[in-house]
């Protein structure tokens, strides 16, 4: 008797790592490639390569007909930077055109991903027709930037390729106080990270930004259709497979009252929650947070910028030119 329920104890612990383990590296896997949007360029981007590819109605058809050509961006400057950390080279798109105004920093969010995704061509444009400079950037492991490792690290890493980024601007005439972050779903939590670091940066701009460990830890479990318990084992392999520790994935604690932030958010959002904004909202709230909030309804995740690009574009000037010199 002792013998079976000993196995059948072996058997749920391997089950159960199993399953983790799936979880895990399926959340945290990477190739440095950007899927379907290969090889796009500021003046090739299409929503259409991928509108297939979302199985809500109203948001690939949001994709399908979305008009990327009006948006298209012909001058540009391939750069390469090192990030703060060392040995590390990244590669970023510099739209320069506008000389003694401000420039953002875009990032992009997890795998499939990087500068060449729609999403970040498309903030570039948007920046670029209310006269502000940008700079989009494929972080660590993603496209033209180095290989260093198979797995995401949640931005508690790459925000000091944002720095590097950072760096590079003011080698080359940018000051500190015309330098904002602008970040898309993870990215989002990379720029608050990144600016955590950075004192001199002064205007932070979240798309779709997740806010707290335990909430994400929860979605995450959630989309796989997994009961929470599987939670302790999926920090575990995290930690195992990346190095750092998931529990410090918390990017409203790094919020700061010397900085200036814009959350916005798909009332909709199914892959980051809007609970997260809410959570934002209320710690920005409670600790005396420079903060903005715009919740978009019937958007869901990194919709925003596509259903209503022009109000959109003129948020970001506002809150850029009022931060930035």
């Amino acid at each position: 008797m002792k013998k079976l329920i000993f196995i059948l104890f072996l058997f749920v612990i391997i089950i159960y790592s199993s399953v983790g383990f799936y979880i895990t590296y399926s959340i945290l896997r990477i190739d440095p490639s950007c899927g379907l949007h290969e090889g796009s360029l500021p003046n090739t981007w299409s929503t259409k390569n991928d509108y297939f590819d979302y199985p809500i109605v109203s948001k690939s058809l949001l994709r399908k007909n979305f008009p990327s050509t009006k948006y298209h961006l012909n001058t540009w400057q391939e750069v390469y930077f090192p990030s703060r950390e060392s040995n590390i080279k990244l590669n970023g798109w510099l739209f320069n055109y506008f000389p003694d105004r401000p420039i953002v920093i875009v990032v992009h969010g997890i795998f499939p991903n990087g500068k060449c995704k729609p999403e970040s061509n498309l903030i570039a444009s948007l920046l670029i027709k209310n006269k502000i400079n940008a700079l989009t950037i494929d972080l660590r492991n993603y496209g033209q930037s180095d290989t260093v490792s198979n797995y995401e690290n949640l931005g508690l890493r790459e925000y000091k390729d944002v720095l590097g980024a950072f760096d590079f601007l003011k080698k080359i005439n940018f000051s500190s106080n015309q330098i904002g972050l602008h970040g898309i779903s993870l990215g989002a939590s990379t720029v608050i990270f990144a600016a955590a670091n950075e004192s001199e940066i002064k205007a932070i701009w979240a798309d779709s930004a997740l806010a707290e460990f335990k909430l994400i830890l929860k979605d995450e479990i959630s989309r796989y259709r997994m009961p929470n318990i599987f939670g302790p084992i999926v920090s575990l392999f995290g930690r195992i497979l990346t190095g750092i520790n998931p529990s410090d994935l918390s990017p409203a604690n790094k919020l700061t009252p010397t900085q200036a932030y814009f959350f916005t958010h798909g009332e909709n959002d199914m892959r980051i929650p809007k609970h997260h904004f809410e959570y934002f909202k209320k710690y920005s709230s409670k600790n005396n947070i420079n903060s903005n909030f715009w919740l978009v309804e019937d958007a869901y995740h990194v919709d925003s910028m596509l259903k209503y690009p022009e109000i959109y574009a003129d948020k970001m000037k506002n809150f850029f030119e009022k931060n930035l010199k």
